[in-house]
């Protein structure tokens, strides 16, 4: 009972923690305001057309949530199935397989990452108020000719003529991109699992061409940010280094992952020629 009810604890603490970063993530979002940046009048780097997102923010947080979550839970049954998992655990009275406990644990250390590397680039964002390709279009900014702060060529102030503050504020979010670097950590992520965990010997090259796949994916995202006139490349390469940067701690670092080998008694018998050795070898460790 003393064990069950320490198990049960640690998982609200685990959801506890989460919640202590997505909920500061969640009132950034929803209640922050970003940096008004000013803009040099020239800068032609600002006046790019508004697009529509190739890969919408929804798209991406639900199409690569899922892909990692069905993958590690694809993984684990496999394993468990060969005989390679935990094995069961008792929860209240009730069998929970192995499987699903490791799961767990994966799935929950993925989220965990997840948020903390979307807060750290979405604090970025709020405190730079970087302008994205198509500020101005948004924006369509007025700038007061008669104020001394746009003396010098960089215009402070300035009203937008556009009336849409939901634009006007996510104008104002361009570094460093949260797609490319979601989009790199869940890559890199399922990526390391996969290495880690997904042993198959029917083929050599199937598990890393899924892994080829997956970093392709999230290429794409950062490429199509560029394309679509969301982010300047100099977002998209940091957003990938942010993403890179939480994806090696989170699963080094978090998930610790175990050298999962073959069971000693999956080895086989030692060769005729090896039992010599085989047999001395405790002798000479007295």
């Amino acid at each position: 009972m003393m064990a069950l009810d320490r198990l049960i604890w640690n998982i609200v603490i685990d959801f506890l923690t989460l919640g202590c970063v997505a909920l500061p993530l969640l009132l950034l979002t929803v209640l922050g305001e970003p940096h008004e940046r000013g803009y040099f009048q020239n800068d032609e780097s600002i006046r790019l057309p508004l697009k529509p997102e190739t890969v919408s923010e929804g798209a991406l947080a639900g199409g690569g949530f899922a892909i990692v979550i069905v993958s590690i839970i694809g993984i684990e049954m496999f394993r468990d199935r060969r005989g390679k998992g935990i094995g069961e655990k008792y929860m209240s009275g009730a069998l929970v397989p192995g499987w699903v406990w490791e799961s767990y644990r994966a799935i929950g250390v993925y989220t965990f990452g997840a948020a903390c590397q979307q807060l750290s680039a979405n604090m970025a964002k709020y405190i730079l108020g970087r302008l994205r390709p198509h500020f101005y279009d948004v924006c369509r900014p007025l700038a007061n000719s008669t104020s001394p702060l746009n003396e010098l060529g960089y215009i402070i102030d300035y009203t937008c003529q556009t009336n849409d503050s939901r634009l006007i504020k996510n104008a104002r979010l361009s570094f460093p991109s949260a797609h490319s670097s979601y989009a790199i950590y869940s890559a890199l992520y399922l990526i390391f699992y996969i290495q880690t965990k997904a042993k198959w010997r029917g083929s050599k090259l199937l598990r890393h061409g899924i892994q080829f796949a997956a970093l392709m994916g999230a290429w794409y995202v950062g490429i199509s940010r560029v394309v679509d006139h969301y982010h300047h490349w100099s977002d998209v390469a940091a957003g990938f280094v942010n993403g890179t940067v939480f994806a090696v701690l989170t699963f080094v670092y978090i998930l610790r992952p175990k050298k999962y080998g073959l069971p000693s008694s999956w080895q086989g018998r030692p060769q005729e020629g090896n039992v010599q050795n085989e047999l001395s070898q405790p002798a000479l460790a007295r």
